[in-house]
């Protein structure tokens, strides 16, 4: 019997290829990619708790993507857009914990801290509230503004990565700084 002979043609390997394949130096060090290499890792390990941490923010993060809310943009490569995507997780997680705690179920609930240490593992080191009154007292006297109504000023010139401290904490310390001024 013949066998037909195949000639397969050699594709040339252009910087756009390999850059979407190998991935590019800048993606490596997003919160995204790391989550996509312990992802990985996990898999690998068969690691049992981590595993699904991971898969569920990852779906999270897909699902801002697909879907943004109020019309704000979502960019997977943006730490400070995954990052308010982990402080959310975060909330989540704290909630379960005390609903479980005053369940009476703590097993349960030590199940829930063991996640949340895994995603606290991801964020850089959070700001204290000290901290947070700190650079707004700054900014406070920078402007020179007292009052509520100077919140917007204050918070578009208070330069806090959202990375180090979830918004709404900031925003409460803003408004009691602000009111207790004036």
């Amino acid at each position: 019997m013949f066998a037909p002979r195949l000639y397969f043609r050699a594709r040339p390997t252009t910087t756009a290829v390999l850059r979407r394949c190998l991935g590019s130096t800048a993606d490596a060090q997003t919160l995204d990619a790391r989550l996509k290499a312990d992802l990985k890792a996990a898999m690998k390990a068969k690691d049992k708790v981590r595993l699904p941490v991971i898969k569920g923010i990852l779906s999270d993060i897909l699902y801002a993507e697909k879907n943004p809310a109020g019309g704000a943009s979502f960019s997977r490569g943006s730490d400070a857009d995954v990052a308010a995507i982990f402080q959310r997780a975060i909330r989540r997680r704290n909630d379960s914990i005390e609903s479980f705690v005053g369940g009476g179920r703590e097993d349960l609930a030590e199940t829930e801290r063991a996640k949340l240490a895994i995603l606290q593992d991801y964020l850089p080191t959070q700001l204290t509230v000290e901290q947070i009154e700190e650079r707004a007292n700054q900014v406070i006297q920078q402007l020179g503004v007292t009052g509520s109504k100077a919140m917007g000023a204050v918070m578009r010139d208070i330069g806090i990565n959202p990375t180090e401290a979830p918004k709404a904490k900031i925003a409460e310390v803003v408004k009691r700084l602000l009111t207790s001024s004036a």
